[in-house]
């Protein structure tokens, strides 16, 4: 030791040993000490290190320049001086708390060292802090996991994301247990909302990576997470709201679909596994935002087994709640949830199915979705509709073949009774009923009414030439068809005004039995009153032979009518009729009017050009 290293320490000895902590002399010894911390010779600052702090609260003007020499210590080159600055800090805080914010700060920042010894000797700085003021130190701790909501460069980034796995680090090995036992014990202290609360908002910014061991390796050791507390609620609800946020995001890339597994496997091992949440929450989740098929689908045909699995024990969780703590689970609720599951039913079976996967754990899912339907079907007035029939009965045939064990006996005798009833009303609803009509299921609604039916055509009875004139004229002919060929059709009322749809007639050779009235044509060319005698002069003697030579007169030849045949006979029926007038038809009047003759040729009226 030389005579400068003999003068301090003599000096800092008489100092410690005044009593009036506000002299010269100690304001002379931490003076000396700081300035000692600057110098080249290691020896002299690790002396500083070890001494500023019994004189750094006596003069509040010199703290911000001792705490600086302490932090300069923390990076000086020879790791011996190193060391000593990190228990420098340690010892800085326990005289002054104002200062352990700050300097837990620094030590957080420390655990980056590359020297094993000295990580060791920060991690113990830390731990002292702790301590000191466990919500203090958590604070800065969890301030250093959260990311930043603003954005940061890539260099920094990084810098940040190594950092926060250390903190982790430290917290999970390092300080858990003094958080368990100490600082968390009493559930509802200072430090466990500012652990809890912190913790929670860094999963809801953070991504995948450091979230699970931030839950079960921090959250869930604390005491506040015990079977139905609030605080479980809090994070089921965190995780719940991460899930649905990933499924909003329209992607089928394999990185969206494993971070929404992530988060929905974490939910169900708080809900299900840990039972620190409802279930009830979870279940509800899964049967809005799961079980539709499209969702179903952007999953693996592995990961859709686990799925329905996952549905599955959420649905047995809240039947257990429901009988053991009704005051989380009613049993109105858990009917509820139970029903939904049953509604979304059939989309599980078919991502069951299409697994092609035979486990024991898809034959336990099987069987506990069977059950609900069964237990449905059997307390409600519930019938299984035909798509989920279907769906049951695709598992028949495997589970014929199933060995023993996987209780495939019950599974068997499920499925025999869930598909039997609902399966022959659809057989015996495609039965043609009387009318030549399928029959719709039971269970859906009636079809409606499309179209209008055709009516049954009347069946009209040959012209008479003994009716009058004006009945011939004003009668609307009809056209029937055949008896053997007609089908009944539904009947309905016409309202006014609406005219029966006229069917189209094949064209077929006439019998004795068939008659027909009058066509369209035949009373168009019918002549007027007085022309009957220049239209007979034009007929043919042929077409007067075959009039004359007809046994029943009264009747209509059996080949029809030609156009000069149909005036003919028209004539011939005026002069055998009564001469009552004749009530001249609309296409008369028109014709009159129009100066139409005979022929259908329209006359020049005189001095008209």
């Amino acid at each position: 030791m030389d005579d400068q290293e003999s003068q301090i320490h003599r000096l800092v000895e008489k100092a410690g040993r005044e009593q009036d902590r506000g002299s010269d002399l100690r304001r002379d010894a931490l003076t000396k000490l700081i300035e000692i911390a600057h110098s080249s010779n290691s020896q002299l600052k690790c002396y500083a290190a070890d001494h500023i702090r019994y004189f750094f609260n006596d003069f509040p003007d010199l703290e911000e320049d001792a705490i600086n020499v302490v932090y300069d210590l923390c990076e000086d080159q020879d790791s011996r001086v190193r060391i000593e600055g990190y228990r420098a800090i340690s010892s800085v805080s326990s005289v002054e708390h104002k200062w352990i914010k700050r300097n837990s700060d620094v030590l957080v920042q420390l655990l980056q060292s590359d020297e094993p010894e000295e990580v060791a000797v920060v991690k113990t700085a830390l731990c002292d802090h702790l301590d000191m003021d466990p919500g203090v130190t958590l604070g800065v701790l969890c301030d250093q996991i959260i990311p930043p909501e603003y954005t940061i460069d890539e260099e920094e980034q990084q810098i940040r994301d190594r950092l926060r796995s250390l903190v982790i680090a430290f917290l999970k090995v390092d300080a858990a247990e003094a958080i368990i036992r100490k600082y968390t014990k009493t559930p509802g202290t200072d430090t466990e909302n500012v652990l809890v609360c912190q913790l929670l908002t860094a999963i809801r910014r953070l991504e995948t990576r450091d979230v699970e061991v931030i839950i079960k390796d921090l959250l869930l050791m604390m005491p506040c997470y015990r079977p139905g507390s609030a605080r479980g609620m809090d994070l089921l609800h965190v995780l719940i709201d991460k899930a649905r946020s990933s499924l909003n995001v329209k992607s089928n890339d394999l990185g969206s679909i494993k971070t929404i597994d992530f988060y929905i496997s974490l939910a169900h091992f708080v809900a299900i596994q840990k039972r620190v949440a409802s279930p009830v929450v979870l279940l509800r989740f899964y049967c809005t935002s799961l079980m539709g098929k499209p969702v179903l689908q952007r999953f693996s045909p592995e990961e859709q087994l686990v799925l329905a699995g996952r549905v599955v024990e959420a649905l047995e969780a809240c039947e257990e709640e429901s009988r053991l703590r009704p005051q989380i689970c009613s049993h109105e609720q858990f009917s509820f949830l139970r029903r939904q599951v049953v509604d979304g039913a059939p989309n599980l079976l078919e991502a069951l199915h299409d697994t092609k996967l035979e486990s024991s754990t898809m034959w336990d899912t099987l069987r506990s979705l069977l059950l609900a339907c069964k237990h449905r079907k059997e307390h409600e007035d519930w019938v299984v509709p035909f798509d989920l029939a279907t769906s049951i009965s695709r598992f028949q045939a495997q589970a014929q073949q199933l060995g023993p064990g996987n209780n495939s006996d019950e599974i068997r005798v499920l499925i025999r009774s869930l598909t039997e009833t609902s399966m022959s009303q659809a057989s015996s609803s495609t039965t043609v009923d009387g009318d030549g009509l399928y029959e719709r299921p039971a269970h859906l609604p009636a079809r409606p009414q499309i179209g209008r039916p055709l009516l049954k055509r009347p069946e009209m009875s040959r012209p008479s030439h003994t009716s009058t004139s004006g009945a011939t004229s004003n009668s609307r002919p009809a056209i029937q068809t055949r008896d053997s060929g007609s089908v009944a059709f539904p009947k309905r009322s016409l309202s006014s005004g609406e005219t029966v749809p006229q069917i189209k007639r094949a064209k077929t050779e006439l019998t004795e039995e068939r008659q027909l009235t009058p066509s369209l044509l035949s009373r168009m060319t019918m002549p007027i009153p007085g022309d009957a005698e220049k239209a007979s002069r034009k007929r043919g003697g042929a077409g007067r032979k075959r009039a004359d030579d007809s046994s029943e007169p009264d009747k209509h030849p059996m080949s029809g009518y030609s156009i000069k045949g149909a005036a003919a006979h028209a004539e011939r029926g005026e002069e055998s009729r009564d001469p009552t007038p004749r009530t001249s038809s609309l296409l008369d009047r028109l014709n009159k009017s129009e100066g139409v003759d005979g022929a259908g040729n329209r006359k020049r009226h005189r001095g008209k050009a």
